[in-house]
């Protein structure tokens, strides 16, 4: 069973006044919850300016750094600098806190930059992928970040983009930013080290703005095996991503047994909502993207005392059913979605013992969620 361990917990449950839309990301910067790997070229020739006030804009005071929190929601901060080989400077296990890491960033800023005039990017790659490793079955709820700052784009050892495919294989996020104005250099950055959507350049001026949305959206996810809402489904911006998560289990259940299924998923977990036509798609089109073809499943919505209504996680009120999501049905009690040979589709008054597919609900992981398992 999975669980979760949910901190400000989004109430979902609102008055029928208030606007009716999906859950948005957490976007608390305080209770980020990562390990974020900086990278940064320190050889002869590399452009440092605003490099570390960069860095230090991203983190306020309120951030927990480190570990050993009541709350768990902490982040942990490494630093490597390469030239021609690459140095550890502080590992993720050394900054403990604000302090710790406001000090290692003002030490680095002042620290002049290497005689070497070499940059081998591989060497920072290497690096960034044994501090990575080093943490495996510690945190493994916690996404991972490697940021590199660079103005070059040069090479020893091994082929960068293949050492930036073993760091994504770890799970974790590459981001890149460009820290001078070569177009090379950025394409090379773009094409073969960042992930998608996670090449930046200083020269823009809005790196700060840039690398803080970033982060946000990297601890917006969902538990292996759900799916993050986000449309259309074939969309891979990471940064249209809701804080929400569906579940399609291969199985069909009666209403009440569907309903439980998805109750006992984990703690924010229910039957799932569409409070708009584009969360309708969505769902129709996550529940046959595996090839098969599925004509009526469940969702959370069910009737009482004359009133529709959501279905919300075990102890929260229901959403009650809002006027400009869809027309209630006209007969009480349980509803499927159905597509009909016209290729229409509506909520279909339908006996609570029929036996359909159906998709559950949770929250996403993010800063205002705290899952502490994966499993």
């Amino acid at each position: 069973m999975l669980k979760i361990s949910t901190l400000f917990l989004l109430v979902l449950a609102a008055s029928p006044s208030q606007s009716v839309t999906d859950r948005s990301c957490g976007s608390d910067l305080t209770r980020l919850w990562l390990d974020v790997v900086f990278v940064v070229d320190n050889s002869k020739n590399m452009n440092l300016y605003n490099v570390y006030n960069t860095i230090s804009a991203l983190f306020s005071p309120l951030i927990q750094i480190g570990t050993g929190y009541d709350d768990p929601r902490s982040t942990r901060v490494g630093f490597i600098t390469y030239n021609y080989n690459a140095t550890d400077v502080a590992d993720l296990y050394m900054l403990q806190s604000y302090n710790d890491l406001n000090q290692q960033i003002q030490l680095l800023s002042t620290t002049p930059l290497s005689r070497d005039d070499h940059s081998y990017i591989d060497s920072g790659l290497g690096a960034a992928i044994r501090m990575i490793n080093a943490t495996q079955g510690l945190r493994d709820n916690y996404q991972k970040v490697v940021v590199f700052f660079t103005s070059q784009y040069d090479y020893y050892y091994n082929y960068p983009e293949d050492q930036a495919k073993v760091l994504k294989s770890l799970g974790a996020t590459v981001i890149t930013v460009n820290t001078g104005g070569d177009d090379n250099v950025q394409e090379n950055l773009h094409d073969k080290i960042a992930s998608k959507q996670m090449a930046f350049t200083m020269a823009d001026g809005n790196t700060t703005q840039e690398l803080t949305r970033a982060l946000l959206a990297i601890n917006c996810f969902c538990r292996p095996d759900w799916m993050q809402y986000h449309y259309p489904l074939k969309s891979k911006d990471i940064y249209q991503n809701y804080g929400v998560c569906v579940y399609s289990p291969a199985i069909a259940m009666n209403r009440i047994n569907a309903q439980n299924y998805c109750h006992g998923l984990t703690m924010t977990s229910y039957l799932v909502s569409e409070l708009d036509q584009q969360k309708r798609a969505f769902n129709w089109e996550y529940l046959n993207s595996n090839g098969s073809a599925t004509h009526a499943f469940y969702n959370g919505l069910t009737s009482f005392n004359g009133t529709w209504w959501w279905d919300q996680p075990n102890g929260m009120p229901m959403w009650p059913l809002d006027p400009s999501s869809g027309a209630a049905p006209q007969r009480a009690g349980c509803v499927a979605d159905m597509k009909y040979s016209d290729g229409t589709y509506s909520w279909t008054p339908i006996s609570c013992t029929n036996l359909f597919r159906f998709l559950c609900e949770s929250v996403a992981c993010d800063t205002d969620n705290y899952c502490d398992s994966m499993q």
